[in-house]
């Protein structure tokens, strides 16, 4: 009688890792939770098929055996793409959300016209720059920061000037020009003050001339030729 408490410990010790036992098979190892379907989100430039091809997961594997950092590694090498989430959708579903980059500029180089997102990074091509979509000149030659600041003056600039919008000129960070449509011309200079700039050329725009100053925002200039 006094044995039969060890027994039962010893038979429920015993269930317990045969249960275990199972439960990491069928996890691990078993074709009940095997990769059987790939699910993308947040494309619009990309084409699922594209990121799927790119994400490369591995058919027919468990899904606890996937390296969803590997996957997420390889889709991020588009691009394209920004950000990337890969996650899991048990029992045979990898989900991958994508965030694809914003064109904010476009800069000729090599023969090409490139899309440039905010950060400055080239993404894709195009035969033609996009409607709405400033070109970014006179950086090839130039420090790395004279990009950041054309890009950083295309934030200050006010939604109705960048209607007008044709090219951002920055031969050094600061020294940055825009050219608008009817031929004007905005010194715009740094990018520091940028909303008082902002302010400033939305008011001095009311006025006809050729050349719009606002490098010092507090004493503009304009020139009629």
């Amino acid at each position: 009688m006094r044995r039969r408490p060890r027994v039962v410990v010893a038979l429920v010790v015993a269930v317990a890792a045969l249960l275990a036992g199972v439960a990491g098979w069928v996890v691990l190892a078993s074709p009940l939770l095997v990769v059987r379907a790939v699910e993308v989100s947040g494309t619009s430039r990309l084409s699922e098929p594209e990121v799927a091809a790119a994400a490369d997961v591995p058919g027919s594997t468990p899904l606890a055996r996937l390296d969803t950092d590997a996957i997420a590694d390889r889709v991020l090498a588009l691009p394209a793409v920004r950000s990337v989430v890969v996650d899991l959708a048990w029992p045979d579903t990898v989900r991958i959300d994508v965030a694809e980059r914003e064109p904010a500029a476009v800069r000729r180089q090599g023969g090409k016209l490139h899309l440039l997102d905010r950060s400055g990074v080239a993404f894709a091509t195009v035969r033609r720059r996009p409607a709405g979509l400033p070109l970014v000149s006179g950086v090839a030659g130039a420090r790395p920061e004279a990009l950041r600041a054309a890009l950083d003056v295309l934030e200050s600039v006010p939604p109705d000037v960048r209607r007008r919008l044709v090219e951002v000129r920055a031969v050094s960070p600061e020294q940055v020009t825009l050219r608008l449509t009817r031929g004007r011309t905005v010194v715009w200079g740094s990018p520091e003050r940028g909303e008082r700039k902002a302010a400033v050329l939305s008011a001095l725009l009311s006025r006809p001339a050729v050349v719009y100053d606002v490098s010092a925002p507090d004493a503009p200039t304009t020139r009629t030729r």
